[in-house]
């Protein structure tokens, strides 16, 4: 089994971890201009950014030449919205799967620790892991796969409104430009981590600091490695950081790294 990841503060990567297999990252594939894959199983895992993948894993299935006899991917997402859970992520990531001639055996996500720290405190989000059940969902959908399943995650109407709400933010955010609101404070020490976690190159360190281009995904991989937490949103919830406690700086660094 062969799985294709992105994972910027470790959830993605942790659920990828569990599920077992070859594991890829998607920077260092593009990075390597590797984009065919032959395996039995081929899966995604990726998180959730406004109710749609990132614009990284569009721009990979968009080029993938994939060959397997069963195609599986899961999302990590970190609040439900109402019955919508994480929207119609599930059923955008199949369409685009079929426009580039792909039919997905199998769709569906994991509810997370939420690390969007514009609207949530991390804190609290950590507070609400037990009732999140996140290892059981894990266990389960593991299962689905073993037995290969036939399943692609309904979001209902109100998912479906959602994500149709949100199709502008995405829209906005594809324009590279969030990180144009990061601020960094005197705690930065020059150590260059935000650069080497910044799955596209976005960032380099010029005068000591980091300074940030205009390919942002709107990961927050920088935020929320920084060690001495020196970048920061605007209008921030929370100083608070999050990384999934199965997976290192060293393994985001490696899967990330772009120079």
């Amino acid at each position: 089994m062969t799985i294709l990841y992105f994972s910027a503060t470790g959830n993605s990567l942790a659920v990828a971890k569990r599920i077992g297999g070859e594991l890829i990252s998607i920077p260092q594939a593009i990075k390597a201009n590797q984009y065919e894959y032959a395996d039995d199983v081929i899966g995604f895992v990726f998180p959730t950014y406004c109710c749609y993948p990132p614009k990284i894993v569009r721009d990979f299935l968009r080029k993938a030449k994939l060959t397997a006899n069963y195609l599986f991917a899961i999302a990590t997402y970190g609040n439900a919205m109402g019955n919508g859970g994480d929207g119609a992520e599930m059923l955008e990531f199949g369409k685009l799967a079929q426009a580039a001639g792909y039919e997905f055996q199998y769709l569906n996500s994991i509810l997370m620790v939420d690390n969007f720290i514009d609207n949530f405190d991390i804190n609290k989000e950590i507070e609400k892991i037990p009732s999140k059940k996140i290892e059981d969902s894990i266990d389960a959908i593991l299962a689905d796969i073993v037995s290969r399943k036939n399943y692609t995650k309904e979001p209902g109407l109100s998912g479906k409104a959602i994500t149709f709400v949100c199709r502008s933010l995405v829209k906005n955010q594809d324009k590279g430009l969030m990180a144009q609101s990061f601020t960094v404070n005197e705690n930065c020490v020059s150590c260059g981590i935000c650069s080497k976690v910044c799955p596209v190159g976005n960032i380099n360190i010029d005068g000591g600091k980091p300074q940030f281009g205009t390919s942002c995904l709107g990961c927050y991989a920088c935020l929320h490695n920084c060690p001495e937490i020196a970048i920061h949103k605007v209008k921030e919830k929370s100083e608070k950081r999050w990384r999934h406690p199965e997976v290192s700086l060293s393994e985001i660094i490696e899967a990330n790294t772009m120079r």
